[in-house]
């Protein structure tokens, strides 16, 4: 199974990464900061006809729902919605004016999606996790992490914008539990040239798998998005 992860930044960079995935023809892609509206537009582009997508908040800026979203080529056998912290009901107004106003009105979800046809098998899961300015951990992070990891049993590939830079403890509670199949030499996730605070030197995005799963081919990808993606070939460690 071919998968794409990327943190889109909602409706920003639709001309770049929609090319991107139409000419890397992936099975499956998790998306985060994805804009509800723009679902259809993707779709269209890349053949990815099945969709499961949970919203987060309602944006101030562009005034649309967002969320995080599996796009798959394959159809799904089952489907789950995970909300785990922040508050509100996902469609609720973001409000941005403090860091806790961040979190109490974002509702922070996983979204599962088990794989039939030519994947059946693989369960993928993508989050988008809680932020904070600077990297360093919160005390809403750490009980953060401890549900999800409670919430996410059992056999899985997780994608996402973890918000917690590799080698911190967030990352390292993540690592305890699952493989982290981003390269070791890979330094950051974020795009040099279009994320706004420049090339910070942090690895944020993930790729964990429960060892029933190999990742293969891992690559990141910039010039997509204020993120660089994430491309993989998943296969069952059995296969």
């Amino acid at each position: 199974m071919r998968l794409v992860s990327l943190n889109v930044e909602r409706s920003n960079h639709l001309d770049r990464f929609i090319p991107f995935l139409a000419t890397c023809n992936p099975d499956v892609v998790c998306l985060q900061e994805l804009v509800e509206r723009d679902i259809p537009r993707i779709q269209a582009a890349t053949g990815l006809s099945h969709v499961h997508f949970a919203p987060m908040a309602l944006h101030p800026v562009d005034h649309q729902i967002y969320g995080v979203g599996i796009l798959s080529r394959h159809a799904f056998e089952a489907t789950d919605t995970l909300p785990y912290a922040g508050g509100g009901s996902g469609t609720d107004l973001f409000e941005r004016s403090t860091e806790e106003s961040k979190y109490a009105t974002c509702r922070f979800v996983t979204v599962r999606a088990r794989l039939g046809g030519l994947c059946r098998g693989i369960t993928l899961a993508t989050t988008h996790f809680p932020w904070t300015p600077d990297g360093s951990p919160r005390p809403f992070q750490a009980e953060a992490v401890e549900r999800l990891i409670g919430l996410l049993t059992g056999s899985l590939v997780l994608t996402g914008d973890f918000n917690a830079p590799r080698g911190g403890p967030i990352f390292a509670a993540l690592t305890k539990v699952w493989s982290d199949n981003i390269p070791p030499a890979a330094k950051t996730s974020i795009d040099p040239s279009l994320h706004r605070a420049g090339p910070l030197q942090l690895m944020v995005d993930g790729l964990f798998t429960t060892p029933d799963y190999r990742a293969e081919e891992v690559t990141l990808h910039t010039g997509l998005s204020d993120h660089q993606g994430i491309s993989a070939r998943i296969l069952l460690a059995t296969a």
